[in-house]
């Protein structure tokens, strides 16, 4: 495994040092594979599942055949296990398909096709018992014995796609790899495994058993205006800290592409820039340096690369996609699956695991979250909660309740509300959907560009990903607590803060600036929506001069971004000053801030508050409020 971590750790170190064709943040972290692992003595009731200790019936050694329960393995590759003690059978459904076994029986039904097994399962204590050869074999895991101590190890390609990648490039007899969505192909030698693909596809990393070599695919869509002699030059910046070996823009096979070869310290790099009207592939070779990338192995893989998928049968296809254009997303610990518009990608943090988010290529974007049914929720109170943090949360201005329906997806009752809010007067329109279970609530939510709710084909097919959308009941117990974080109340607590002119409170859980000085000071909400500056100058005119040059400060910074809404002289805190509203656009964000200016003797005083337009809702504008009464001039 020493060679595969270094591979991998240089794939890292490339991304986030790359200025290449994919930008960090699009490859970082593509390792999407999991690892599975249990291990036990024969004979013990002890297993270890993933590091962690489990009790169940001992496994033991038949006429030369460890047996171990079924139901551990299945637990730990999240695969559906139902007994049927009374029938004496047992079924397994795995990634859709199904497994089905009886007791004292050497046959197993696969996929309704009968298969030979090497043990008869048998019943001890209410548990099925199997030959862990014939798991470790249907399930395409590797076995190793040492010392008397059994480990069963499963690298999934990719965790939630319903195909188990890893396990048919280890099982195939084809001579080349593809995806026939994609459509492309290469040579698959028989040393090759697929170590990990990402759930769309468009990252696929392949390495040898013997770990000495790796190759990777990765495709983005192609920039309108991108060409070859770019992503020559983004190559060439890429190797400028390694030993240059190659570069150039080259033919194979009839197709250009952009090369170039660098050795770093430990491992040999070959990438490849290939381009169509429409995608961008990048081919990257890693293999150790006292290895030739010249070699004929590595030169004849890498040149077969085409844009070309075969449907000829001898080539093995990636590809999940159904005849219906959706790819089948499951979570096997959360028991939920969708299905998914084939070129979405996935984004789900990894300390995160009731949440996941699929984005589309202009903004859409469609996610699920699985949160505890706290007491007393039930479907039309957590609608009607959802619509009254609607008008607490956001901008009425801004955010736009639509209406609400009640639906059947799956057999299951729903709610949904729709919505619509402007950014940059760009128009999104959204919808979220609830469902309730016995224990947990599932909050989905989709959003859509106005070319893509206007296009009904387009809106159709996401609306096609919420009516997929199943789940089945969890277990409290084996589940645990997701808190849902819109639950958590905000404090009614407040700081007080003195300085020398003035006095002002906060609510509890406000952060102080780093940088704050004796003349100026910032404090920031905890979830960055709002924040107070205050800045304090001494006044060298006066007091109508220095108004009259603050007006026309403020008028210099008008232009596109910045409009100034009011200006109004107050009488307030024992002094005269006025208040100006302005509203900022940056970086497609709208800020609206109140700024008051007032005088005390021969110090001019600035309090500026900053919300976020789009979360200017009661609850904010309250905030906002109490802290402007609480401030005081000394």
């Amino acid at each position: 495994m020493k060679k595969l971590f270094v591979l991998f750790s240089v794939i890292i170190c490339l991304i986030v040092s790359s200025v290449s064709v994919f930008a960090a943040e699009d490859l970082l972290d593509e390792n999407t594979s999991t690892i599975i692992t249990v291990s036990f003595k024969a004979g013990t009731t002890s297993y270890t599942v993933n590091g962690k200790a489990v009790k169940a019936e001992a496994s033991a050694v038949v006429q030369g055949k460890t047996f171990v329960p079924v139901k551990v393995i299945t637990d730990a590759l999240g695969a559906s296990f139902t007994p049927d003690l009374k029938k004496k059978t047992a079924v397994i459904k795995y990634n859709d398909v199904e497994i089905k076994i009886t007791d004292k029986k050497k046959e197993a039904v696969i996929a309704g096709k009968k298969t030979k097994m090497d043990a008869a399962p048998y019943i001890k204590n209410s548990s099925f018992m199997a030959s862990v050869t014939f798991l470790a074999d249907v399930f395409g895991a590797d076995l190793k014995n040492s010392g008397g101590k059994v480990t069963f190890t499963k690298e999934i390609a990719n965790p939630n796609s319903i195909k188990d990648f890893g396990t048919i490039i280890k099982n195939t007899n084809k001579t080349k790899v593809g995806d026939s969505y994609y459509k492309w192909s290469m040579k698959l030698p028989r040393e090759l495994t697929l170590s990990s693909r990402t759930f769309n596809g468009d990252n696929n990393f392949f390495i040898s058993q013997d770990e000495s070599y790796g190759i990777m695919i990765a495709i983005k869509d192609k920039d309108k205006d991108a060409t070859l002699e770019d992503e020559q030059q983004n190559l060439r910046e890429e190797a400028e800290d390694s030993t240059l070996i190659d570069y150039g823009i080259y033919e194979s096979n009839g197709i250009e592409y952009a090369e170039i070869v660098y050795k770093g310290s430990d491992v040999t790099f070959v990438k490849r820039v290939y381009m169509t009207d429409t995608k961008e592939f990048v081919l990257l070779l890693l293999l150790e340096n006292d290895k030739s990338y010249l070699d004929n192995k590595y030169q004849d893989l890498i040149d077969s690369f085409q844009f070309k998928f075969s449907k000829d049968g001898s080539t093995e296809d990636l590809s999940d996609v159904s005849a219906t254009g959706y790819r089948k997303y499951q979570d096997t610990q959360l028991k939920w699956s969708a299905k998914i518009l084939p070129y979405w990608r996935e984004y789900k943090d990894d300390n995160i695991h009731n949440e996941v988010q699929f984005d589309g290529l202009f903004g859409e974007i469609f996610s699920v979250k699985i949160y505890s049914l706290e007491k007393g929720e039930t479907l039309d109170s957590i609608t009607s909660s959802a619509i009254k943090n609607y008008e607490c949360d956001y901008n009425p201005e801004i955010f736009k309740f639509e209406r609400q329906e009640s639906a059947v997806i799956g057999g299951v009752k729903c709610s949904k509300i729709y919505y619509k809010y402007n950014i940059s007067d760009k128009p999104i329109y959204g919808c979220d959907i609830f469902f309730v279970g016995k224990n947990y609530k599932y909050v989905l939510c989709y959003e859509l560009s106005e070319e893509s709710y206007n296009d009904s084909s387009k809106r159709m097919m996401v609306e096609g990903m919420v009516n997929s959308f199943r789940f089945e009941q969890l277990d409290l117990k084996a589940t645990g607590k997701l808190m849902d974080p819109s639950k958590i109340t905000s404090s009614t607590k407040t700081r007080t803060f003195d300085d020398d002119y003035y006095s002002f409170k906060l609510p509890s859980g406000w952060k102080t600036s780093q940088d704050n000085t004796d003349d100026f000071k910032q404090y920031y909400s905890s979830d960055g929506y709002l924040s107070l500056a205050i800045t304090t100058v001494d006044m060298k005119l006066p007091s109508s001069d220095f108004f009259a040059g603050l007006d026309q400060y403020f008028n210099s910074l008008v232009n596109k971004n910045l409009k100034l809404e009011s200006k109004t002289a107050i009488n307030e805190k024992g002094t005269f000053g006025y208040k100006y509203v302005l509203n900022l656009n940056t970086n497609d964000t709208q800020y609206r801030q109140e700024i008051y200016v007032l005088t005390k003797g021969n110090q001019a005083i600035q309090v500026t508050l900053t919300a976020n337009s789009f979360y200017y809702g009661s609850k904010n504008k309250e905030i906002v409020s109490s802290i402007w009464n609480s401030f005081t001039l000394k």
